[in-house]
């Protein structure tokens, strides 16, 4: 009898315990949440990266205010209003600094080449971006993409174009990008991707025509094509191929 009565007396203490570390957990839960959204309020928003845009820009498109709550604003959204308000954008990271700063570091992306639309020419940078129509006598200061076709273009959306020229497009984000990470983009004068199986492009004022292959290895195709080229005399003119695997080969013109 006795020893029901201690096994009771355990079991109702146990509960008892139960109970309070559930009460004490909610009131710290709701003491955190009250003090999270009293103490963690934005009064700063910090910019770097910007040059075409002002702060003042940046943190409009952005939605962020002061008096928001530094815990609870949503970053990603954030980054993505930046981005499809303000086209030259190219990469957007917003981050929290306690106890009340966020931090919106941008980076802006330049033109990387000229398209031909069904409505005129078009600027685009190097991930195939549309920025802005494009003068015909503009052109010529920019990347010419050849052999490609854009449809419908809108101002802040990635080119489109038919179905069967997909994988041309995929080619050309692939060249731009390795062009652009390399710093080329200023030393190449047109993109050929009439043969999506051997793209080519005129390279250093024509010095050059760049053989591609097909659309692999681009990092380190690139690469091979600035080895190749340092070791070539200033005033040597010809082909590089690159379509053989991972092997380069000059030929003068």
């Amino acid at each position: 009898m006795a020893t029901q009565q201690k096994k009771k007396k355990q079991k109702n203490s146990g509960t008892r315990s139960f109970v309070f570390s559930s009460v004490s957990f909610i009131v710290i839960c709701a003491a955190l949440v009250f003090g999270m959204s009293v103490f963690f309020r934005v009064s700063n928003i910090e910019v770097s990266g910007a040059g075409r845009y002002t702060k003042a820009e940046i943190v409009m498109a952005s939605g962020l205010k002061d008096g928001d709550n530094l815990m609870f604003i949503n970053r990603e959204a954030s980054a993505k209003r930046i981005y499809s308000k303000l086209i030259y954008i190219g990469d957007v990271k917003v981050s929290r600094k306690l106890p009340n700063t966020v931090v919106i570091t941008v980076s802006e992306s330049g033109v990387a080449a000229v398209i031909e639309t069904d409505s005129g020419l078009w600027l685009i940078d190097q991930n195939c971006r549309l920025l802005e129509e494009c003068a015909t006598q503009d052109a010529e200061s920019y990347i010419k993409v050849k052999g490609l076709f854009a449809v419908k273009p809108k101002k802040g959306d990635t080119v489109s174009t038919a179905q069967e020229d997909k994988p041309k497009l995929n080619f050309l984000k692939g060249i731009l990008a390795a062009m652009s990470a390399k710093g080329m983009i200023s030393d190449v004068g047109s993109v050929d991707l009439s043969n999506v199986l051997n793209a080519e492009f005129d390279y250093l004022d024509k010095r050059y025509t760049v053989k591609l292959g097909v659309d692999e290895n681009m990092d380190y195709k690139f690469e091979l094509l600035l080895n190749v080229v340092q070791k070539l005399d200033s005033d040597d003119t010809g082909i590089i191929d690159l379509s053989q695997d991972k092997k380069a080969q000059f030929s003068p013109f």
